[in-house]
């Protein structure tokens, strides 16, 4: 699974707030993991002195030889 950084940034663009999502466990999908980054990026966007949010997606990648 990915990791996510979801960043609230005040109206300068400093960084005020960060959620770190590093696993969504689910015995079978029962919701998309986007769905759950973005309720976090709305509610984040809904927050007094936030003026935008920003999310990061990242993944290793592992080559067997």
């Amino acid at each position: 699974m990915p990791t996510y950084l979801i960043t609230g940034k005040n109206g300068s663009g400093e960084p005020m707030v960060q959620v770190n999502i590093a696993a969504i466990n689910q015995e079978q999908q029962v919701v998309a993991e986007i769905d759950v980054v973005n309720a976090v990026r709305t509610f984040l966007a809904s927050v007094d002195g936030v003026g935008s949010v920003v999310a990061q997606r990242y993944e290793q990648v592992i080559t067997v030889i």
